[in-house]
């Protein structure tokens, strides 16, 4: 008897706190968010409802973080009681840092301000318009230090890449293509009009995590994607999924 009131008076120093974080601006739950009891071990993610549950937390003040990739954490002072469960949500903002300072290296992003290699970023506005047979036709004449011209002159064949001033007589000067994260692509099978960024890599510290293979440089190419419409969004099953 003694251990179970014991026992039943060491849980009930706890409380819990559950709640939903949601984005701020359309009311859409986030998954995968990251809530933290600051100053403590307890922690938890959303579920994909973007629901949380943190329990066993001490009662007292405690200080509730919530952080997303791409939005403003939000942190909330609550005081609990032993024993008590608090509902608690938060409603997070989005993070107003332009995509345009950012740019592709090779597995991940990295802010314009931050790079020392050299690197050139276009994006579908900055491309060459009109008809084009070839989506490296699109970024002919756009980025400095690099070359783009047909073969031999043969207004059939494809185009020569060259980057960083490669030349050879029998060696190849095509830099390794990259087409959403997979290597080796070959640029020609995607229409022009679904790309939307080029990033090219022109140096060795940029190339580097590519070995030799980026021994000419690398072209990094993200095409366009679909996005899901949001909840709520009077559409049809057809229009569940627009270009962005």
């Amino acid at each position: 008897m003694l251990v179970f009131v014991t026992t039943s008076m060491a849980f009930g120093q706890t409380a819990t706190v559950k709640g939903i974080v949601r984005d701020k601006t359309n009311g859409e739950t986030l998954p995968g968010a990251n809530v933290l009891i600051k100053g403590t071990l307890i922690g938890a993610s959303t579920d994909f409802d973007g629901k949380y549950s943190l329990q066993n937390i001490p009662a007292g003040n405690a200080e509730i973080e919530v952080s997303f990739v791409g939005y403003l954490p939000s942190t909330k002072t609550v005081i609990l009681s032993a024993g008590q469960t608090l509902e608690l949500n938060f409603d997070l903002a989005t993070d107003a840092v332009a995509l345009e300072e950012y740019i592709v290296i090779g597995y991940g992003v990295q802010k314009k301000s931050d790079k020392t290699g050299a690197v050139s970023h276009l994006v579908a506005d900055e491309l060459n318009q009109g008809s084009l047979t070839d989506p490296i036709q699109g970024i002919q004449g756009k980025a400095a230090g690099v070359l783009i011209s047909k073969k031999g002159g043969d207004p059939n064949s494809g185009f020569a890449v060259r980057i960083r001033g490669s030349a050879g007589y029998d060696a190849s000067t095509q830099p390794l293509f990259v087409i959403d994260g997979v290597s080796n692509a070959d640029p020609t099978s995607i229409a022009p009009e679904n790309i939307e960024s080029y990033n090219i890599l022109k140096d060795a510290a940029s190339t580097a995590i590519y070995g030799s293979q980026g021994a000419n440089g690398v072209i990094i190419i993200t095409t366009k994607k679909g996005k899901f419409a949001a909840k709520g969004a009077k559409q049809s099953k057809i229009d569940l999924y627009e270009s962005r």
